[in-house]
């Protein structure tokens, strides 16, 4: 089991964001990269064996203000990206969860990524 600390995803990245296409496409790399850094410093040089992860994301807006969850995860999918990138599996294998908890200055995302176990039924 590995836990990640992510930045809180740039604006451009919510689905009601409505950047410039060039300006997306930078935070996206910004996002993906740092995602995929943080996930390898996190395995710590280990290769992740498992075809399949179950991912627990926690969100931790930067204010009191009401979080849509649906943007929460959509803003998600360059750090998703990233992370499977640093493990080797196709982002389609992941299993999830998501939480919205307490705002923390700045914001920030945690992910905590565990090995699941798959039943024979889903090798197939």
């Amino acid at each position: 089991m590995i836990t990640l600390q992510l930045a809180w995803p740039d604006k451009a990245l919510s689905p009601n964001g409505r950047p410039h296409r060039m300006a997306k496409a930078r935070m996206v790399k910004l996002h993906r990269t740092a995602a995929w850094a943080v996930t390898l410093e996190a395995l710590a040089g280990k290769k992740w064996a498992e075809k399949v992860a179950y991912l627990s994301w926690t969100f931790h807006p930067k204010t009191k203000n009401a979080v849509d969850i649906d943007n929460c995860i959509a803003s998600q999918k360059a750090h998703a990206d990233g992370i499977a990138d640093a493990l080797g599996i196709d982002d389609k294998n992941f299993r999830s969860t998501y939480r919205i908890c307490e705002p923390i200055k700045g914001g920030k995302v945690v992910v905590t990524i565990t090995p699941y176990p798959i039943t024979e039924s889903e090798r197939n």
